[in-house]
């Protein structure tokens, strides 16, 4: 797709590193139709407080870059107060933060996407033109971690096995058989089969490879996790 589509936009960009900053306006500058740079959200602050009613010279962003790990107060603490002092325009995060509750974070506080410093140059083009539109872009990289940490966090199904029956079944996941899972848990043959038996029904399967299989995939025992 062509960058064309980008010749009127305004974008400001919110990064401490002088450098990488540098280096984000210069591209994104040759695409667009106007680019502001600040170290700071204290500094965005300022500048949207000095203009007052009136219009900077390049335009109202419509697309905001930010960086998470700013100086004094971070980009996500600033989120909040850039949307609502910049009500035209949609924030895109972008930094070296990729863990999941960081990424969380943002997106809750009400960013439009979230890339990471290594994007190429194709995709932070792609990022301000989905946001320009109303739309949400994020690396595959950082959709992938958010996707594992949804299923992290997603709580195990409830298919009404007791303390016992999870007990074996855990011990099914690390490959014991039955014998072995007697002796470990200082039972009789005939108590595990009937703990087995239950199990299988339960889960609906209807043999041991089965079982470990749905306890692997959602996670119903600790060592499956």
């Amino acid at each position: 797709m062509s960058d064309s589509d980008l010749s009127s936009a305004v974008v400001w960009l919110v990064e401490d590193d002088a450098d990488y900053r540098a280096a984000v306006e210069e591209l994104v500058r040759a695409n667009v139709h106007s680019v502001e740079t600040f170290g700071s959200v204290e500094a965005v602050l300022a500048r949207v407080a000095g203009i007052g009613a009136g219009t900077p010279e390049g335009g109202w962003p419509e697309v905001v870059l930010l960086d998470v790990n700013l100086p004094g107060v971070t980009g996500i603490e600033g989120l909040a107060e850039l949307k609502a002092r910049l009500p035209g325009s949609v924030v895109v995060m972008l930094t070296i933060r990729d863990d999941a509750d960081t990424i969380y974070a943002a997106l809750g506080a009400g960013a439009s996407g979230y890339l990471l410093k290594s994007a190429s140059p194709d995709e932070l083009l792609g990022a301000i033109r989905e946001a320009r539109a109303g739309g949400m872009l994020m690396q595959r990289q950082v959709a992938r971690l958010v996707l594992a940490s949804f299923e992290a966090r997603r709580p195990a199904p409830d298919y009404g096995l007791t303390k016992r029956e999870t007990e074996v079944l855990a011990e099914m996941v690390e490959g014991h058989t039955q014998p072995q899972i007697a002796d470990r848990l200082f039972v009789s043959l005939s108590t595990v089969n009937s703990h087995v038996q239950s199990i299988y029904a339960k889960l609906h399967v209807h043999n041991g490879s089965a079982a470990v299989a749905k306890a692997v995939r959602e996670r119903l025992v600790e060592s499956a996790v």
